[in-house]
């Protein structure tokens, strides 16, 4: 007899609306609001008040109870929903598009899926929009942000991705169900390199099969194509099994820069060389904020940024960051980095960091250039060095 009641009160359970929040943040990561919403028949319903919350605090609507017609006004449009369809039409356009879900009624007041919010919505705002269901956040931001623009020549980026360990006997570190490193970092690695060149930026492998690589060959890669970034991948593990999140590491030589102050003669080629990894540092921070951005969107718990002294990043005389995607000895992020999807989407949020960084300091330069012709021919000269 209890056996059926609880059957029966789970049951009624899955028919009644859950409450939880959404929340919307900016390019930033900034929050823009927090929206109370609604979980039924596994769909997430905010209520109208949500559009002028996050969109429009102008935004009219009006609903006709008898015909159960919804009407909202914003940005010089008409949107017209009917309750319990999940076709929109959009005046005077006289556009039409279809939700995956209608809207619906809840405690007498329409309520709007989040599909809504996240493929209507944001065209009239010249947004886009990115959805984490598991987290109920979304991102938005202005439409072709970070996107390299023909002035930005992302062609003539070459970015080195360099998967850790490979070969059988450089595994790495390994889960209790046998997950390898070496396997994870490679298969997102080729994620990387097919987003890259769809986006027009070229990207290099130091390894593209389950082969071990040297620290030097890894380098040559690198020197040989030319790169303007060194992107490292990794796993990590800890004898705690508390211990998770993505980590997020800095090559900083600490106490490689002190020359003798009585010391006038010239740079050498070598002092040059530890200058410049040392002078690269401002630009792996800045390619580590927006990693750390990017990825923040993906995981509940913030992605830590860490300046070390690193071997694997040692001799890379560019922009260089060694990217932990987290860890095989914790059950959560083991659960996730077995998941397909979820590697997907890692590889997706590192190209939006690409394409952040890419136009940032392009933009950096190009307002250098304008202040100071001759930075060019001083750049070139210091690259001569560095071949040396």
């Amino acid at each position: 007899m209890l056996f059926l009641s609880i059957f029966t009160w789970l049951i009624a359970l899955n028919g009644i609306a859950q409450e939880l929040s959404v929340r919307f943040i900016d390019a930033n990561g900034e929050t823009i609001a927090e929206v109370a919403a609604q979980l039924q028949a596994e769909q997430i319903y905010l209520p109208v008040d949500a559009v002028r919350q996050v969109f429009d605090p102008d935004m009219t609507d009006q609903y006709n109870h008898p015909r159960k017609r919804l009407t909202l006004k914003t940005k010089d449009k008409q949107i017209r929903l009917q309750i319990g369809h999940p076709t929109v039409g959009i005046d005077p356009s006289g556009m039409t598009h279809t939700l995956p879900a209608p809207p619906i009624i809840m405690a007498q007041q329409p309520m709007l899926p989040i599909a809504f919010f996240t493929q209507i919505l944001p065209d009239f705002y010249n947004l886009e929009a990115l959805y984490n269901s598991n987290l109920k956040r979304v991102q938005l931001r202005p439409k072709g942000t970070w996107t390299p623009t023909a002035t930005d020549n992302p062609v003539n980026w070459a970015i080195i991705i360099d998967p850790g360990h490979g070969g059988a006997d450089d595994r790495g570190c390994e889960s209790s169900t046998g997950l390898l490193e070496k396997d994870i970092v490679l298969s997102l690695a080729k994620q990387l390199s097919s987003i890259s060149k769809e986006q027009g930026i070229q990207v290099y492998l130091t390894r593209q099969t389950d082969t071990k690589k040297t620290h030097f060959e890894r380098i040559q890669v690198a020197k040989r194509n030319k790169g303007q970034l060194f992107l490292s991948l990794h796993c990590n593990a800890s004898f705690s099994p508390h211990e998770k999140g993505i980590k997020i590491y800095l090559n900083n030589p600490k106490g490689q820069l002190r020359f003798p102050s009585n010391d006038q003669s010239a740079l050498t080629g070598q002092r040059l060389k530890i200058l410049a990894q040392a002078n690269f540092l401002k630009q792996s921070q800045d390619f580590a904020d927006a990693l750390q951005t990017e990825l923040n969107f993906l995981t509940e718990t913030p992605a830590e940024i860490t300046e070390l002294p690193l071997v694997a990043l040692s001799e890379t005389y560019m922009p260089a960051v060694l990217l932990e995607l987290g860890y095989l000895s914790n059950v959560e992020d083991l659960e996730k980095l077995s998941k397909s999807e979820y590697i997907a989407g890692i590889a997706e949020a590192i190209v939006r960091a690409f394409q952040r960084y890419i136009s940032s300091i392009s933009s950096q330069q190009s307002a250098l250039s304008r202040r100071s012709p001759t930075r060019g021919l001083r750049h070139n000269q210091q690259k001569d060095v560095l071949k040396r």
